[in-house]
This record gives structure tokens, sequence and C-alpha cells, in this order.
């Protein structure tokens, strides 16, 4: 056998010969190599977190555009923001590209999440982390900093450490609460600017990421450790002082909360309160939180809110969070009804009419579709709702109320 082959290859040519011998180690060619391509069967994992994000969309942004794009890898989180992104047919390396989270109900508050979260893949296959502080750091990173310069840059800058940013804030709310707050006061100042400062033509994800990479520049020329809310100060974007009472208030009123016997479950309730708060400054385009406070305290006859916003008074913070708390109890998240086509259409109407299909969505629950598309016929900037409105086509404004009629 030895000798037939022998002969076999004494009379090929020279090139052949070393084409096999390549191909026989591995070599040559262009198919040899896979250093470049991702593994087969490879999977990405971690969890997106504002609190934990359930049923919100995670996706790797190949192309780098910012959207969610036919064969990119997608998925949806599980109840505690874990998500698993096939990427084995991804023909580049992952490492480096964004991770993107969209949309969901934040579990620590029951209400749709509205923001748009990111992070940079980076050489582990699991636990990676998408949450408001890494996409700071994206924000960084899209400004030409690596991954490893941002990381260091941003937790100078908040007086953390760049293993805190990766750290995921819900489980370790125990040990570090610092991480907690300071995510969800960014997340919140971050989505109140761009409300107060949204361009013609601009969607609130544009916004929000606009607002990041402003707050990235600051974050570059910070040389000693800050506050969210005095970082948020140094913006030159409107409202950019309320953007830092709101961030200042979270903190101060979610570490007094987790301070409490109650635990995580009072800055629960607490988070949820301030986030109405953030709602009515954002939907009556007011930016004065004590008068926001008030406002919601007038119609529900009591004094919780106007005491959370009140930092000079701990006493009655302290009341206002037992307040809630017992109101609120352990927040769930509400069971979805059988038809969801036009739930993530309807997210948008979460901003204003509550959560769910509760609360403020009274008013507008088993209404007929001409009520809603009325506002089609109305100047874009008549109010907020024919600007919300004309986002839609006539078709999808259908599914919104099918789904709200449910």
């Amino acid at each position: 056998m030895r000798s037939l082959l022998h002969r076999m290859v004494a009379g090929w040519p020279a090139a052949t010969c070393l084409t096999l011998l390549l191909a026989a180690c591995g070599g040559g060619g262009g198919g040899g190599s896979t250093t470049n391509a991702a593994p087969a069967s490879a999977t990405l994992s971690g969890t997106a977190v504002d609190g934990y994000l359930k049923g919100a969309t995670v996706f790797l942004d190949v192309n780098g555009n910012g959207l969610a794009d036919a064969g990119e890898p997608s998925t949806l989180t599980d109840d505690t923001g874990r998500y698993a992104l096939d990427v084995s047919a991804v023909a580049r390396p992952v490492n480096g590209l964004r991770i993107v989270a969209t949309g969901g109900v934040d579990t620590d508050t029951g209400y749709a999440f509205t923001g748009k979260l990111s992070s940079r893949a980076d050489d582990a296959t699991n636990g990676q982390l998408v949450s408001p502080l890494t996409s700071l750091v994206d924000a960084l990173v899209s400004q030409g900093l690596s991954v490893a310069a941002a990381r260091d840059k941003v937790a100078q800058a908040l007086g953390m450490t760049a293993a805190d940013l990766s750290t995921d804030p819900v489980a370790a709310v125990a040990s570090q609460p610092a991480i907690y707050t300071r995510q969800i006061a960014l997340q919140r100042a971050v989505q109140l600017l761009a409300s107060a400062n949204s361009r013609e033509n601009e969607s609130a994800h544009e916004a929000q990421e606009r607002i990041y990479r402003a707050l990235a520049r600051i974050v570059l020329a910070q040389n000693t450790p800050a506050t969210v809310g005095e970082l948020v100060a140094k913006l030159s974007e409107s409202q950019s002082a309320s953007g830092r009472e709101l961030a200042d208030t979270i903190e101060s009123t979610i570490d007094t909360a987790l301070r409490s016997p109650g635990g995580h479950a009072s800055a629960k309730a607490t988070l949820q309160a301030m986030d109405q708060i953030r709602n009515e400054m954002e939907n009556a385009q007011h930016y004065d939180l004590k008068q926001a406070a008030r406002r919601l305290d007038e119609r529900g006859k009591g004094s919780a809110y106007t005491k959370l916003a009140d930092r000079s008074d701990k006493a009655g913070q302290a009341d206002a969070i037992n307040t809630v708390t017992r109101s609120t109890g352990t927040t769930t998240t509400l069971t979805q009804p059988a038809n969801t086509k036009g739930r993530l259409l309807a997210s948008n109407c979460f901003q204003c009419h509550g959560t769910g299909g509760v609360g403020g969505f009274d008013r507008i629950r088993g209404g007929d579709a001409s009520e809603v598309k009325e506002f089609l016929r109305k100047p874009a900037g008549s109010g907020i709702m024919a600007a919300h409105a004309q986002g839609y086509t006539s078709s999808q404004l259908d599914l919104i109320i099918a789904y709200l009629k449910q």
C-alpha cells in the first residue's frame, strides 16, 4: 500500500503534493483556518436589567445600525432578564459587537420598559450584562475608546470599579446597593432629558442614545468621582437641572428604602412611585419634580409623592416609603391577555396611561378606534396624543385598540 502511494505521488507535480500536505495539516486554502469565524452552535448569554427586563427583545447588532435586522441573532428575555443568543451563523468575530435590549417589562416596577440599553460583547460566552451602566460604557466606545478604557473611565467618574459595571445590580442589591441605585438613577435621568429635548422625526430611543453620548463626553472630561446627578447637571441639554434633581432624589429614596425593613420590596414600590412622578413631568412637559409630585398627591388626596420628592425631609421620605410599600405590596408583573399582537405597539401608551391595562388606561380601554384615530387628522404639534398617534398607521392603531379592549 505504501509503495503504491509512493509511486502515485512520484508522478504528481510538486504543487499538488504541497497542497495535499497543507490540507492534511489543517492549513492552506481559505477554509482551513476558523480564527475569525464564530464557533459552531455558539451561544452568547447574559442578563438585561434595569430591574430584570421580562420579555425584552435582545439582539446582536452585527451591522452596527442599531436595529434588529433580519438575520441578526435575536431573542426574548425570560422572567429574570436572561437571554441566550445563537451566534453560530455570525461570520465575523462577535467580540466588540453591540448587544441591544429594548421593550419588555421592568419586573421591579411592573411597568413597560421604554428605554434602550446596550453593551459590548467580550470574550466571555455567558454573563454578558446589558444595563444603563453598560450603555454609558458603550457610548464611550462609540466615541473611540476601547471597551477596557471606557469601563475604567465610567468607573472612575462614578467612584466605582470596572468589575462593578459587569455586576448584576439586582443580584447584588443587598451587598452593593450603590450599583443598583446609580444605574436606575442614570436610566431615568436619561429618559427624562430625552423627553425634554426630543427633536422632530427623532424616536424616543434615538433621543436616549443622543443623551447617553452627551453624557459620555462629560465622563471623558471628568477627573474626580461624581454622582450621577452631578454628571447630568453638566450637560448643556435643556432641563439638565431637573435631570439632576430626579437622579439625586431617586438615589436618596431608593437608598433609604433598601435600608428599611422592607428592603428590596420597599425599593421596588418606591421606584414605582418615582417613575410615576417622572411620567407626570414628561406628560405635562413641565419638569419640576416637586410640582409633579404635588399634582399626583392632589389627585390621590395624600402626601406620599410630595414627601418622596423632598430630600431635605428624611423622616418624611421614610414615612412615604412605608406608605407606598403598604399600598403597593410586592410588585408582580401582570399576566398578558391572550391577544398580544398589539402589545409592543401599545407600549408607547404606557408612558402616559399607566401600565398593563390598569390605572390610567381606564380612560382609553374599550374605546372606539375612531376616538384615537381622530388624532391622525390633527396637526402633530397640537398635543402629545397627536404626536404619538401619528407615529402609527391606521392598521397599527387598530391593533393597539384591540389589545387595550381586552
